[in-house]
């Protein structure tokens, strides 16, 4: 993070005005004892190499986090959009047993409709044949009760006959 328009190199700017115009003559030697005691040249410019250092660390750092930051939004993108898709599959699954299920519904029901309708043909058949059973065995008594009618009549009519007719022998032999 830059902390000022200098770009955080504020301090070596101070240190260097500092060694510059430190002193009794303005940092220009001038016979002070105490020159010994600021810094010189290699001083400067390892500080100034310990501050660059310390700017790349932080860029690195902040490049770093940036890394990361977007590694996480692409990753939690993905995952979003990976649950979108899968939703979407269920989705379809469920549509797909839904129309399975209405599906099996309706050829049951058509199922129940035949099943109940071949009921109905079958009792239709069976009440089909009783009735011709029925009609046959009153068409066979009729026929019987003619047939005891005509041996009935012709019984009655053959004693009619030989009443009228008095004694009758077959095959009687000739009188002469």
């Amino acid at each position: 993070m830059n902390e000022s328009s200098f770009g955080g190199e504020w301090i070596f700017a101070f240190l260097i005005i500092a060694v510059l115009f430190g002193g009794g003559n303005f940092g220009f030697g001038g016979g002070n004892a105490n020159v010994a005691a600021y810094a010189t040249m290699a001083d400067v410019n390892a500080a100034i190499a310990a501050q660059t250092s310390a700017a790349n660390q932080q860029a690195i750092l902040l490049s770093s986090a940036n890394n990361n930051y977007e590694t996480s939004r692409l990753i939690s993108d993905q995952n979003m959009t990976m649950m979108n898709q899968n939703n979407s599959n269920i989705i379809n699954a469920i549509q797909g047993f839904n129309s399975t299920n209405a599906a099996l519904a309706s050829g049951f029901a058509s199922v129940n409709a035949n099943i109940a309708d071949l009921g109905f043909r079958m009792e239709k058949c069976c009440c089909d044949i009783k009735t011709q059973m029925l009609e046959q065995r009153l068409q066979d008594t009729q026929q019987a009760l003619a047939d005891a009618r005509n041996v009935a009549v012709n019984q009655a009519q053959s004693e009619f006959l030989l009443n009228t007719m008095g004694k009758w022998i077959a095959n009687a032999p000739a009188t002469a």
